[in-house]
This record gives structure tokens, C-alpha cells and sequence, in this order.
């Protein structure tokens, strides 16, 4: 079963796609660009959604994490600390990475969305509402659930990636892989998920890590953000453990020929419609499990491999016709849903035996 599990975690995460979408009537607030008063709200270099604030008293802290994320209180030794967040909402996500500079122990109130914590660097313990507490270092992420508090305690050298993911969105995602509606509320196992199912959504958010350290502007890309909305939420629903996994599996069958060619049109007519393995499933009316072994029988890969393939040959139909006067590799990539330039241009060149950009310049 882990096996399987991994193995939908990589495919979806093909492409380093990702985001999410808040809900604004919650209590958990969401990043905006005001900063809490008596601290030193630093702005963004390049982006409108982008905010650094900086505060060195507990209190000061405490009330720029209420206003973006929940209420909560910080216990430490002495009166000082060296908070830094820099912000982001990509989309509807709300992204930040956050630090401290001194060893402390953080409670919240009771969440009203989930929340994603993944160290940076350093160590983390944590608990949510009963559970047993739980240790992370660099690279393992926790998923908190909503109707619970939280007790964090940050070593002085921990930051950490923290995102808040709105219940509506990622509940309306899974009736929509489930093709039903919830019996019961979405609820994550508090425990750090093994490598097999978790390594892809660690470099996907480790691509969101980066852009709040070099701001690219990825973050005012409409386009940009639909396709990470999709996969953030799919990477969470197929790569961490939850009360609904054994239904998000499906049964086992493959999809006829018939439905992986329809699979395939839809591709080629929309490639870039921001589609994730659990959006394509639900369109054809099948289980992920089936879909994937579908495409595995038919066309011997993953239905993310195939799509990629497919945005990557009309990236560059797109570029021999383009000029260089009126659009930009970045514009077109963005357009097809390919986010990570590096990548896009890393597999390109090995697509087609040269850049992107020789390609719009000849």
C-alpha cells in the first residue's frame, strides 16, 4: 500500500507544480501586506503579494502571527527574540517562512484551516490537540488539522516553511477524487510521512521556500498559481495519510482504451488547463489508481509524464512562432502551466537539442 501511495506521489508531482486556495471568512487570517505595530515591515523586492516584518518583543510577534495565520502564544525565557517572516500568498495560498532566534515553545488556538510545517533548517517538536508529540528536522513537513491547537517548540535555529491551506478547497478536492460528498471531516495523521510518499511534496515546497527567499514574481502569475493550487492540494490528499486514503486509492482496474484516449484529447485540446491526476480522473469518472494504470498499459507512463510531453512540444511550436519582440520564454512556459523554469529549461534542451531561447530567436 506505501508503495502505491509513492508511487501517486511521484506522478503528480512531475511537473513542480503548486498552490492552494484560502478561504477569506475564516479565522485563520491569511497574509497581507500590513505589518503588526511597533515592528519593521521590511516590503517585498519584486512582488505586490510579498511582506517582511521583523519583530524583536514576544508580544509584537504574537500579533503578526494572529493577523496571518491564528491566535497564539510564545513562551520563552526573557523578553527578546529576533522573529523574521517573509510572506507570500501565491494564489490563495498563504506561504510563509518563518524564525524565531531563540528557543521557545508556541500554542495556538483552535485552527479553523490546515496548516503545513516543514523545517528549513533546524529542529522542531510539535503536537496537535491530544496527539503524542512529534520531532522534524529539515525537509519532513506535519499536517495540522483544523479544530485542534497546536504546541510547537522551535530550537533557536529553527525556521521553518509554514502554510495555511483552507478547509473548503482541500475538502472540495477530495469530494471531487471521491465523487461523493464527505461522511465525515477531513482529518490528517499527525506523523511525518516515510520518504516514499513524501519526497515529492518536500521538492515541491521546497520550490515555495525559494521564492520566498528570491521573490521571482511567480506569485502574480494567475496562470502560475492554478496550476500550483491543483497539485498542492492533490500532493497532500495522495502523498500523506489520512481518514479518506483507503478511498482515494480506488479499485485496481485499469480505464478502457477508450477513456485513456479521451484522456489524451483532453490533453492535447487544453494543455494548459491546469490538470492534476485527481482533476482527470474526476473528468473521465475514475478512480487515480485506474487512470494510472491506464495510461501505464496504453501508453507505457504516467498520465503527468504524458501531459508533460505534450505542453513541451507546444512550447515549442509556440516559440518558433512567436517573436522575441512580444513574448518571452517565461510567458509561454507559464502559459502551458510549466512553473519551473530551471527544469522546463533543463528538459528542453534535452527534448530538442537546444534552449528555449535559441528556439525563439532563430
Amino acid at each position: 500500500m506505501g508503495a502505491l501511495r509513492g508511487q501517486r506521489a511521484a506522478e503528480i508531482a512531475v511537473e513542480m507544480e503548486y498552490v492552494v486556495v484560502s478561504d477569506p471568512r475564516s479565522r485563520d487570517r491569511g497574509l497581507s501586506a500590513r505589518s503588526a505595530g511597533g515592528v519593521r515591515g521590511l516590503g517585498g523586492p519584486t512582488s505586490r503579494s510579498y511582506t517582511r516584518v521583523q519583530a524583536t518583543v514576544p508580544d509584537q510577534a504574537e500579533g503578526i502571527i494572529a493577523e496571518h495565520y491564528l491566535p497564539n502564544r510564545l513562551h520563552l525565557p526573557g523578553s527578546s527574540l529576533e522573529m523574521d517572516l517573509a510572506g507570500l500568498c501565491i494564489g490563495g495560498l498563504t506561504a510563509g517562512r518563518l524564525s524565531y532566534g531563540r528557543h521557545l515553545r508556541q500554542v495556538t488556538d483552535e485552527a479553523q484551516n490546515f496548516h503545513v510545517n516543514m523545517p528549513l533548517r533546524g529542529r522542531a517538536a510539535s503536537r496537535c490537540g491530544g496527539s503524542e508529540v512529534v520531532g522534524t528536522a529539515a525537509g519532513q513537513s506535519l499536517v495540522f488539522s483544523p479544530e485542534a491547537p497546536a504546541e510547537i517548540t522551535w530550537s533557536a535555529d529553527c525556521a521553518q516553511l509554514c502554510l495555511m491551506i483552507p478547509r473548503a478547497g482541500l475538502e472540495a478536492e477530495l469530494e471531487r477524487l471521491l465523487g461523493r460528498s464527505l461522511r465525515a471531516r477531513l482529518r490528517f495523521e499527525f506523523a511525518v510521512a516515510p520518504d516514499r510518499d513524501a519526497g515529492r511534496l518536500r521538492t515541491v515546497l521546497g520550490l515555495v521556500a525559494q521564492e520566498l527567499d528570491l521573490p521571482s514574481g511567480l506569485s502574480t502569475s494567475d496562470v502560475a498559481a492554478r496550476h500550483l493550487e491543483g497539485l498542492v492540494l492533490d500532493g497532500l490528499l495522495l502523498g500523506q495519510q489520512h481518514n479518506y486514503t483507503e478511498a482515494t486509492i480506488g479499485p485496481s482496474g485499469g480505464a478502457r482504451g477508450g477513456l485513456i484516449t479521451r484522456a489524451v484529447d483532453l490533453m492535447e485540446e487544453r494543455p494548459g488547463e491546469p490538470w492534476t491526476v485527481v482533476g482527470l480522473a474526476a473528468e473521465l469518472h475514475l478512480s487515480v489508481r485506474a487512470l494510472q494504470a491506464g495510461f501505464k498499459r496504453e501508453l507505457g507512463m504516467a498520465p503527468m509524464a504524458y501531459l508533460r510531453l505534450v505542453r513541451m512540444r507546444r512550447a515549442r511550436a509556440a516559440l518558433r512562432e512567436a517573436s522575441p519582440t512580444e513574448t518571452t520564454v517565461r510567458a509561454v512556459a507559464l502559459g502551458l502551466g510549466l512553473v519551473h523554469q530551471g527544469r522546463f529549461a533543463s528538459s528542453y534542451r534535452a527534448m530538442f537539442a537546444e534552449t528555449p531561447s535559441e528556439t525563439l530567436h532563430h
